[in-house]
């Protein structure tokens, strides 16, 4: 099956302008996410190659949603509301049902112009407390990318719930990153948090710190809502913003690689398990019937 794009382009500001696009019917995907200046044109985002598009695989696209849950439900199976659920594997071989639902959907255009689209979705299923939908709204500033989630619950029954974004960074040799941390999950080899502890110094990206070999797959908690990636040798910087539904970010640098994640996301890994043990801080939403949970990311270009 086909897919067709969605490509956004921004009002010029200061001979500078934006592109975006997305593929809805591959996981509401960013494809790829562009700054144009005199003489040349920057990925932003991790370009997403065409036969990516192809194959719909949406885990190698730019960025993609994260919704009704980030990163891992451990063995798939949780407790909620004195309910045992077994979530459906999403990814063949591995053991811990990955990033919600919502990057293997089909995302409807609500509304498109020029500079903004909304895409949606939804989904009932027996593995799940309560059905749901999504929305992503995504808007091009004069120098900045907006995006805004949300998810609701469309059923009859109380569901827990997380949101975020999956981008990827491309990762030059003098990237560095900037962000406030308070703590990070350390567990087991496949990612699954055993206990939280105050940020070591070999991740503190406070002060900002160049990524080079740097190998990371972890969730960072209190997170203030700001970061920064900057690339000297571009001669950009990219500014991240977010609400403060979203208080997690997942690092992921995997060695060897030319990109990187920062994934600005509401909940701990596996924080369905972590939250019915009583452990507090782990980002979990718990949404009535009709209620939503609602954020939204800016991505702002800055030149150095």
């Amino acid at each position: 099956m086909s897919s067709t794009p969605v490509v956004l382009r921004s009002a010029t500001q200061n001979s500078q302008a934006l592109a975006l696009e997305l593929h809805p019917q591959i996981g509401g995907a960013i494809t790829r996410f562009q700054l144009t200046r005199p003489g040349e044109t920057l990925d932003l985002l991790r370009p997403t190659p065409a036969q990516v598009i192809a194959e719909r695989n949406v885990l190698e696209t730019s960025c993609y949603p994260l919704i009704p849950f980030s990163n891992r439900v451990k063995d798939g199976r949780f407790t909620f509301a004195g309910r045992e659920y077994q979530l459906e594997p999403n990814l063949p071989g591995h053991p811990h049902p990955l990033h919600g639902h919502g990057w293997r959907c089909e995302w409807d255009v609500l509304e498109q112009s020029e500079d903004s689209v909304t895409l949606a979705y939804s989904r009932s299923g027996a593995d799940f407390p309560s059905r749901q939908s999504g929305t992503q709204r995504f808007k091009l500033l004069p120098g900045a990318l907006q995006v805004d989630l949300d998810l609701r619950n469309t059923g009859a029954e109380a569901m827990p719930a997380g949101i975020g974004l999956h981008p990827f960074f491309p990762k030059p040799a003098d990237t560095r990153l900037h962000a406030q941390l308070a703590s990070v999950w350390l567990g087991t080899d496949d990612c699954i948090p055993v206990t939280r502890v105050s940020v070591p110094e070999r991740w503190d990206f406070s002060a900002g710190r160049d990524l080079g070999d740097l190998a990371l797959d972890h969730c960072f908690g209190g997170w203030t809502g700001r970061a920064r990636v900057v690339w000297p040798s571009r001669g950009v910087n990219l500014a991240i913003e977010a609400t403060n539904v979203l208080t997690h970010a997942v690092i992921y640098a995997p060695p060897g690689q030319d990109f990187f994640c920062f994934e600005p996301v509401s909940n701990a890994n596996d924080a369905f398990n972590l939250s019915a043990r009583g452990i507090d801080g782990v980002g979990l939403s718990v949404l009535k019937p009709g209620e939503s949970l609602s954020a939204r990311v800016t991505f702002t270009v800055r030149s150095l």
